[in-house]
């Protein structure tokens, strides 16, 4: 397995893909897995004249928060929250979940109740452009629901990590070149995919791992760890067609072939092959404009080489596409929901303005 350097990680995300600053307010939230790394980092945030303030979280906790809080009080806004969000300045947030499977069985409208109360802080969120990183964590339990090797699953994680970012960049503005100035997105694949949208007059992102000045002034405060993705807001009432997807994952279920059909940018028809009944009692129970099409995302990053489940390095696969529906205003676009969750498409090809950038998963610029 390789062996991490918790402080070499830490001071990166801290300098380089933060960018923070002397006097910032840093909220760093964690869980017991990676305390550790989360340690390092609020010390980095400290030792450049910045001020970390931590949290833990765990999966357990959030189990019976929702099992046994009454729904009426998880509709509640934290209002002291809110007014705490005007002296931050940047979120980083890692995976605290040891086992996602212990929430697998949670009754879907509470979730929704907890998402409904949250809503005002990610809608005040966004409007501050508070920078944030998401870090992903591996764990043997993890491993285990994904059903991989907990090395593999390791040493894939750290290596798309840490991969060179520079390149990432170079990479993602390659294929971001083709996408600006462009309108019609033409998805087609051999499960069955054929999809149009417009992308025209919206801007093109790439997540590299590094929040840039260019990327605060175009308003793309927030990355991944891993990162390595172009993504672009659809032109939300443009998308028709079908597309199947071959997995997401929520809350420890996997959901297999999700085959949906798009009529002006709105989902209407939602089948899938595993978890059909999740899939639609998550879109049920979501508020705002939770059925129309968010993200489209092209993934980058050399590192990851299968997807296994764990959406955020499924989606960083070369070769890949993921499309979200719901929220997109941090991005963009213009929808306002308490969901947005990515599926991801393997292999698919992609003509831009009718000409094809990838073909059966390989990019062909």
């Amino acid at each position: 397995m390789i062996s991490v350097d918790y402080e070499e990680v830490a001071e990166k995300i801290v300098t380089k893909c933060m960018r923070i600053k002397e006097d910032e307010v840093i909220r760093v939230v964690s869980g017991i897995p990676n305390l550790e790394l989360a340690e390092n980092i609020a010390v980095n945030i400290a030792k450049i004249g910045a001020f970390p303030t931590s949290a833990i979280y765990t999966d357990r906790l959030e189990k019976k928060l929702i099992e046994e809080v009454p729904k009426k009080h998880l509709k509640k806004t934290r209002k002291f929250f809110l007014k705490w969000l005007d002296d931050i300045d940047g979120f980083i947030s890692i995976d605290p979940y040891v086992d996602p499977r212990i929430l697998s069985k949670l009754p879907e409208d509470k979730i929704g109740a907890q998402r409904e109360g949250n809503r005002p802080i990610n809608d005040k969120f966004i409007e501050l452009g508070i920078r944030w990183t998401g870090i992903g964590f591996p764990t043997r339990e993890k491993a285990e629901m994904f059903n991989i090797d907990f090395e593999e699953f390791w040493d894939m994680f750290w290596r798309a990590l840490n991969t060179d970012y520079d390149k990432l960049y170079e990479e993602g503005n390659r294929i971001a070149d083709r996408l600006r100035n462009a309108d019609k997105i033409h998805l087609t694949s051999e499960k069955g995919t054929d999809l149009e949208f417009s992308i025209k007059g919206r801007k093109i992102l790439v997540d590299d791992g590094i929040i840039s000045d260019e990327d605060i002034k175009n308003k793309d405060v927030g990355n991944n760890l891993p990162c390595g993705e172009v993504f672009v807001a659809p032109i939300e009432t443009s998308a028709n067609g079908r597309a199947v997807f071959d997995l997401a994952f929520n809350r420890g279920n996997k959901i297999t072939d999700i085959d949906v059909n798009f009529k002006n940018g709105k989902l209407s028809k939602i089948k899938a092959k595993e978890n059909e009944k999740l899939l639609k009692d998550v879109i049920k129970n979501s508020q705002g404009a939770k059925d129309v099409i968010g993200e489209l995302g092209i993934g980058i990053n050399p590192e990851v080489r299968k997807a296994i489940g764990y959406t955020i390095t499924d989606e960083k696969i070369i070769g890949t596409i993921h499309i979200a529906v719901g929220e997109n205003r941090m991005f963009g676009g213009k929808n306002e929901s308490t969901l947005h969750w990515d599926w991801v498409m393997m292999s698919p090809t992609m003509e831009v303005d009718g000409k094809t950038i990838m073909e059966d998963g390989k990019i062909i610029i």
